[in-house]
């Protein structure tokens, strides 16, 4: 029986050799990424367990990302705790409030590679799937022990195979396919599974598209959601990672699948999908919800705060005007999208158009600073998690989108098809 690409990735990391679904195996470990977490959790763990030294400082990066700069004395703290480990365990690869989002920083930094098994203290984590990489977020005492011994165990998942073939339509974002996907599954349709992404259609897609299907995936319980290589991830590879050596790797064509879901968008073409509160999985399409108020509308986040995700925005945005009545909100994913973006003249556009531009951090995502809702208002969201009160109050709501969707309806004041306007 052949392997999947999640049982090649492992068992090319694995101490007991081939890696079967359902097994229990040790594993050594690429590459581990740590924000806020590793000041506020993974430290007093360490501490107790009385590990002084880091296994490698070189495949560790640390970011403080969540609440850049700090809002509060608490992640104040945080952050100078981060500082201190990174200065004491010389660890090679640090980013500061000045830096961006983990999930956007780590590739841009060349930190990730076809075939790696990465972790992150971050549920998120499976953003790097896009990359041919097996990742997966960890919680603080499975990252302390990576931290200390480079190694974890695995319960090798069971794979879902997801073939995409067709087009996806003027303004329909791979944000609609991903939502719509999660609304078949559900919120645990992929639990502890692989979802293994093929077909023409991921074949053709942006690095950028590919990290947002990738970073979704755990919304339907995925524990990896690695991908095959295209050009877009050799050409990536290239510029930020040009003197690392890699190796992709492909499933065999006899692999076994726990299931198989094929997606054809030229049959049923996808029209831009929205999720009502309160979870990622409550897809609807656009027409079912068009005309509801908003109160503020977020563009950013490491799910769709790319160029690719400001530069739709822009294009929509351009000459026209925010709704009175209605915040835009815009957080690039990293400095280095920040500065592109100024470049291009797209957040020139944006400012322009009545939004607001920040500094690049997780911030209104999770509900930290830079765009907390109050009780009773509505936002539209590039974001991932719409559950209650997580952007700020437990009576605001939360719907979510692709950047064309949010731009377009900042224009309106109200949840607007972005093909219309």
């Amino acid at each position: 029986m052949g392997l999947t690409l999640a049982e090649k990735i492992l068992s090319r990391h694995t101490i007991e050799g081939e890696a079967s679904p359902g097994e229990i195996v040790d594993a050594k470990i690429d590459f581990l990424m740590v924000h806020e977490v590793l000041g506020s959790r993974i430290i007093p763990i360490l501490e107790k367990m009385g590990v002084d030294k880091v296994w490698d400082p070189e495949s560790m990066l640390v970011v403080n990302d969540h609440w850049a700069p700090a809002p509060d004395i608490a992640s104040a703290k945080i952050h100078a705790k981060n500082r201190k480990f990174v200065r004491d365990h010389d660890i090679a690869h640090f980013c500061d409030v000045n830096c961006g989002i983990s999930h956007q920083v780590l590739p841009e930094m060349g930190l990730v590679a076809p075939g790696d098994l990465v972790i992150g203290s971050d549920s998120h984590s499976t953003t790097y799937g896009a990359f041919n990489a097996f990742s997966t977020g960890l919680a603080a005492t499975d990252s302390a022990l990576i931290i200390a011994t480079g190694k974890c165990w695995f319960k090798v998942p069971e794979s879902i195979r997801i073939e995409v073939t067709g087009e996806l339509g003027s303004r329909v974002m791979s944000k609609d396919l991903i939502l719509s996907l999660l609304s078949d599954l559900g919120p645990d349709g992929a639990n502890y599974l692989s979802m293994e992404f093929k077909g023409e259609t991921i074949d053709n897609m942006s690095v950028g598209s590919r990290m947002t299907i990738c970073n979704m995936t755990v919304e339907a319980g995925a524990k990896c959601a690695p991908m095959e290589i295209n050009d877009h991830v050799r050409k990536w590879m290239a510029k930020y990672a040009p003197k690392r050596k890699w190796s992709p790797l492909k499933p065999d064509d006899d692999a076994e699948y726990l299931r198989t879901m094929f997606v054809n968008l030229n049959e049923t073409p996808l029209e831009p999908v929205v999720a009502t509160p309160h979870s990622p999985a409550n897809g609807k399409a656009v027409s079912e919800v068009e005309g509801t108020p908003i109160d503020q509308a977020f563009i950013g986040s490491c799910t769709n705060g790319r160029l690719e995700d400001l530069a739709i925005a822009a294009e929509i945005l351009k000459d026209k005007r925010v709704a009175d009545g209605t915040r835009l909100i815009v957080t690039p994913a990293s400095t280095k999208t920040l500065q592109r973006a100024m470049k291009e003249g797209i957040i020139q556009t944006i400012l322009k158009s009545g939004g607001i531009v920040t500094n690049s951090t997780c911030g209104a995502c999770v509900g930290g600073h830079l765009g907390i809702l109050g009780p009773g208002e509505v936002c539209i969201s590039s974001t991932n998690r719409n559950f209650r009160g997580r952007m700020g109050h437990r009576d605001s709501e939360i719907y979510l989108a692709s950047p064309a969707t949010v731009a377009a309806s900042a224009i309106t004041g109200t949840i607007t098809d972005p093909r219309s306007v």
